[in-house]
């Protein structure tokens, strides 16, 4: 019998069993009751734990939000949140966005439709740049992959219509841009083009994306951090375009041109000069006129909010639009995420919790570095790296003791449509963010990203640290009423996945200061990359949901899994835990269930691996979970032990 077959447990884990052993499926007897019971919202693509807690969370702040836009509770005093407030109620406010329609964004559609030649184009790029279109050239400041103590400018290829470059050569994506292609016409229509217009420029979008996606990495390539980091003095990058005046354009931006830019992809930059030219200029217009249309329509009527809804069921299986009040807040989140989340941070995360993570942390911290000390495949030089780089980690729990200063020059106007409020706030971000070109890094800010209100934790590895929002530190990964063992299951393997990105094969490429650095030996790079491909070979052809899993696409995330569930495991040895209830904890966090669009775009696209298989494959890999169960070679669960992983 061939056991290796049986990767992720008997059958298909994405199929409820309540009568399954778990020795032969460890998620499946865990969750297939929650998974029999649990309803997908119609205005979701899933359902699971993330969401139950999200759901929650919304709830409490749809509450609060409601009170504050109609008077029934004071604003407390937090910078801010009145804009945030007001932003919802316009939101709110159908009456005047249905009876609005298309007039908020004729002034910046008529921009779009005035560049009649592409020397009209190339006049106007530093403009369009600052008023945040989406343009097929791509800028932004960040810090410096090799100096992470300054800024540097990037360049980067755009987000194209499909979710990855390599969806294109999917037999599927036809159709998905032929509902796009409708979509997108439709739009235009009720923006005012005639609809022979509007078909016209929907065709020639979506055939300049076409050609656009075959230049652009796939997520797999972009997983690849280091991989980014292309420095290209401005010189260099200016004379890559024939067709565009780069050095006007910089001195148009910046006060002071940049010595440099970072070129994140330069198969992109390469075969730019075939995208962005004269003889190609009506297909380029197309797709910023369809890119303009598709991103406001959520800032409009109703009609725009239904026609802009075919791709998304495409591509996500959602069944509905979310409810008006549901939209308001996302909005206000999406503008104001910062300031809601340091509101509900002060307002719903106690202080035991916070310092009971704390601690928590501590102890990972102190297992993985004796399992660092104790490692038998490092050598002393790349393990006093290794254990260097782990005391520099950064703790950020709850919530950041300020946030960026650009939500106190971002206005928002009551007697203004919505779009052009968001059109405002968006417009003021770039700026800001060309600003910060030449200020020094600020490590203590979380960003728009990490708000305290979003149930999800990070490793950064330009900043080398580990982000714990105050909204995932609650059930069911943390809860006071938790036994130790249950708490280290859940929240416990969360910090230490964290902590192990540090040492995945994308971490492991940044020093202790976030600057890419070999720090290894060479023969100690070589075992990582064995190891690392034997958990790409672990995880590839997993048949999750009828689909097969792409083992080297999730690798970084699996590798961090496995080493969050094996740090939780020792350290619930060393407090005399209970292994049977950390292993059904962490089976319980990925419980979930999704639409079959959504798992399809999941499992092609997403770098982490079917929840399903999070739960089952990296406890596959830990012996102590085959001794708490008595695990033998007939179940489902047993994989051999030389086909068992170990790395961290």
């Amino acid at each position: 019998m061939n056991t290796f077959r049986i990767r992720g447990g008997l059958g298909d884990s994405a199929v409820a069993n309540t009568n399954v052993k778990l020795q032969d499926n460890l998620y499946l007897a865990t969750n297939s009751q929650w998974l029999e019971k649990a309803k997908i919202p119609a205005d979701r693509p899933l359902m699971d734990s993330f969401v139950e807690l999200d759901t929650k969370i919304r709830k409490q702040l749809l509450k609060d939000f409601d009170n504050f836009a109609f008077n029934k509770k004071k604003l407390p005093d937090l910078d801010n949140l009145d804009k945030a407030i007001t932003l919802y109620k316009l939101t709110l406010d159908f009456d005047k966005r249905n009876a609005d329609s298309a007039q908020p964004i004729k002034p910046d559609l008529q921009k779009l439709l005035s560049l009649s030649r592409f020397s009209d184009f190339n006049q106007n790029l530093a403009q369009l740049i600052k008023d945040a279109f989406s343009l097929p050239l791509y800028f932004y400041v960040d810090a410096d992959m090799k100096n992470t103590s300054q800024n540097s400018l990037y360049f980067a290829s755009p987000n194209s219509f499909l979710p990855d470059a390599s969806a294109y050569k999917d037999p599927s994506s036809e159709e998905l841009l032929n509902t796009f292609e409708k979509q997108s016409a439709k739009l235009l229509t009720l923006a005012g083009l005639s609809s022979e217009d509007s078909k016209q420029i929907a065709t020639n979008a979506v055939r300049f994306d076409k050609k656009l996606a075959k230049h652009k990495k796939s997520q797999e390539e972009i997983n690849d951090f280091a991989s980014m980091y292309n420095a290209y003095s401005t010189q260099q990058f200016a004379s890559s375009f024939k067709f565009l005046d780069i050095e006007q354009l910089l001195n148009s931006i910046f006060s002071k041109v940049p010595e440099k830019i970072i070129v994140i992809e330069p198969n992109y930059l390469k075969h730019i000069n075939e995208l962005v030219n004269p003889e190609n200029f009506e297909e380029l217009k197309s797709w910023i006129l369809v890119k303009f249309v598709n991103s406001s329509a959520d800032y409009l009527s109703e009609e725009f909010q239904k026609a802009a809804f075919p791709y998304k069921q495409a591509v996500e299986g959602v069944r509905e639009l979310p409810s008006t009040e549901k939209q308001a807040y996302r909005v206000a989140n999406r503008v104001f995420a910062e300031v809601i989340g340091i509101y509900y941070a002060q307002s719903y995360f106690g202080s035991t919790a916070k310092a009971n993570v704390e601690q928590m942390i501590n102890k990972m911290l102190e297992t993985y570095k004796q399992r660092l000390q104790d490692n038998s495949w490092l050598s002393e030089s790349t393990k006093n790296e290794a254990l260097k780089k782990l005391d520099h980690i950064t703790l950020k729990i709850g919530y950041p003791d300020k946030i960026s200063d650009v939500y106190n020059d971002i206005q928002v106007s009551a007697n203004k449509s919505l779009y052009e409020n968001i059109s405002a706030a968006n417009k003021t971000w770039v700026q800001y963010s060309f600003n910060e070109l030449y200020k020094p890094v600020d490590r203590t800010l979380w960003g728009p990203d990490a708000p305290a209100n979003l149930i999800n934790a990070f490793y950064d590895p330009i900043k080398n640290d580990i982000t714990f929002p105050a909204a995932i530190l609650q059930k069911p990964f943390y809860s006071s009423d938790n036994t130790l063992s249950e708490n280290l299951g859940g929240i416990g393997a969360v910090i230490a996945h964290e902590i192990t990105h540090a040492f995945d094969p994308n971490g492991s490429k940044f020093d202790e200061f976030g600057n890419i650095r070999n720090w290894w030996s060479e023969e100690d790079y070589n075992k990582f990359t064995e190891l690392s491909q034997a958990e790409i070979e672990l995880f590839d052809g997993i048949i999750c949901g009828g689909l097969k899993t792409n083992g080297k696409l999730t690798v970084g995330e699996n590798v961090a899994d496995l080493g969050g569930l094996t740090v939780a495991v020792e350290t619930a040895k060393k407090e005399n835990g209970n292994l049977q209830e950390l292993f059904q904890a962490w089976a319980k966090i990925w419980r979930g269930k999704m639409m079959p669009q959504f798992r399809k775009s999941i499992i092609a696209y997403d770098s982490h691996a079917p929840s399903e298989l999070r739960s089952n494959v990296p406890a596959q890999c830990i012996d102590d979970f085959y001794q708490t169960f008595n695990i033998q070679p007939t179940d489902g669960m047993w994989l051999d032990p030389e086909k068992r992983v170990h790395i961290w």
